[in-house]
């Protein structure tokens, strides 16, 4: 039998002081000998008579292993090998996920210095919540589960016990890969589950709008403290939450314009949109010098306000739509400019591509300009400046 620890003579330009060279096993399996070189025989031949003692002891260790671990090896390597892997690769990673999961941290722990971590970035209110909302939902359903713990099979079972609509699906997976792209650089996952999770798939459809004859039907039922957040809505196109963020020193009636600033912009960056003719006729003599343009609780008020609308009590029940407003904004003004990149400036998207699935070719110009055409009547701004 082949001597496992052998003693060769060596020979090498780039070493020509090493003369001898002592080879024995690695202790992997299937891995390459290993080797060490000496300038005198002596001190070869003292490292392979070590070298002989170590690797006999070690011999004697694996020949006193009892046979069932050696069945149980056979026994894995047989059904590894219909998968084309080896048992060494699946102990490979099996130790390399338990060690990440050592050094990794809990969910709900990790989630609060997440949140921290944007706060100091100064991201907005509404993204902040979003993502607070989602982040804890997420960690409330794995509670004492480590972030190296979650796969992408767990990521899309969960997405799919959300049960709510694609777009909704998808902003939940958006949030959470976010928040594993901060683990997975702060050296608790491996993997980013969600970021590898399916995206569910959206339809592109047409938003609902109002009709002009339904905008005036609102305005005349609507109570004078909602008159501004309406107005802004239909003929600026803000959104709600912008509206509500929105003061009165933010609305230049001079140069007849709003100024959302990044503070109130839900994409944080700052623009501008124009002060239409109507929505100037209705905002002006309402305005005040300063404050909040909307009243503090607004919620309440919209919500007995769209439910007296729908009523089957109303003179012309008028359905709310949701988010109608921006979207009737969006398709009217598209109506009347042809102008999709200046549309998604006013309504403050990166690009026109919503602009052109959602809106393009939804309503005729002479809808358009009938919807820009309803501002109040002289009654209505007396009523206002006697208030």
């Amino acid at each position: 039998m082949k001597d496992p620890v052998s003693l060769h003579e060596f020979s090498s330009k780039h070493h020509p002081k090493l003369k001898w060279v002592v080879y024995w096993p690695s202790g992997e399996p299937r891995r390459p000998r290993k080797s060490r070189r000496f300038a005198t025989k002596s001190e070869a031949q003292a490292f392979q008579d070590h070298k002989k003692i170590q690797v006999t002891n070690e011999g004697r260790k694996a020949a006193a292993m009892r046979d069932s671990v050696f069945d149980d090896a056979v026994w894995a390597s047989e059904k590894l090998s219909t998968y084309g892997v080896t048992l060494r690769s699946v102990v490979d990673d099996f130790i390399a996920r338990n060690e990440s999961a050592l050094n990794s941290a809990r969910i709900d722990e990790g989630l609060y210095d997440f949140l921290e971590m944007k706060e100091r970035a100064g991201k907005s209110g509404r993204y902040m919540s979003d993502l607070r909302a989602r982040g804890k939902r997420f960690a409330g359903d794995f509670p004492d589960r480590v972030f190296a713990e979650i796969s992408v099979t767990d990521a899309n079972e969960w997405l799919a016990r959300l049960n709510v609509a694609s777009v909704t699906r998808n902003n939940y997976r958006r949030t959470l890969a976010v928040l594993f792209a901060w683990a997975n650089k702060s050296g608790f996952c491996s993997i980013n589950p969600f970021q590898a999770a399916e995206r569910a798939s959206e339809a592109s459809g047409r938003v609902p709008i109002f009709t002009p004859a339904e905008l005036r039907i609102v305005f005349d039922s609507a109570p004078r403290e909602l008159i501004p957040f309406l107005a802004i809505g239909a003929f600026a196109g803000l959104r709600s939450e912008e509206i509500r963020k929105l003061q009165w020193e933010d609305i230049d009636f001079k140069k007849r314009r709003i100024d959302v600033n990044a503070d109130v912009s839900k994409t944080a960056t700052n623009r501008y949109v124009p002060l239409r003719s109507p929505l100037f006729e209705w905002l002006h003599p309402v305005a005040k010098s300063s404050g909040s343009v909307v009243p503090l609780n607004l919620l309440d008020r919209l919500k007995r306000f769209r439910k007296a609308l729908a009523s089957k009590d109303a003179a012309i029940p008028v359905e709310w739509k949701h988010n109608g407003l921006r979207h009737s904004f969006a398709s009217y003004a598209l109506a009347e400019s042809d102008n999709a990149p200046q549309v998604a400036l006013w309504l403050g998207h990166a690009s026109p591509r919503v602009i052109f699935e959602h809106y393009r070719e939804r309503v005729e110009p002479d809808d358009a300009s009938a919807w820009f055409s309803c501002g109040p009547d002289v009654s209505e701004i007396i009523e206002f400046n006697a208030a």
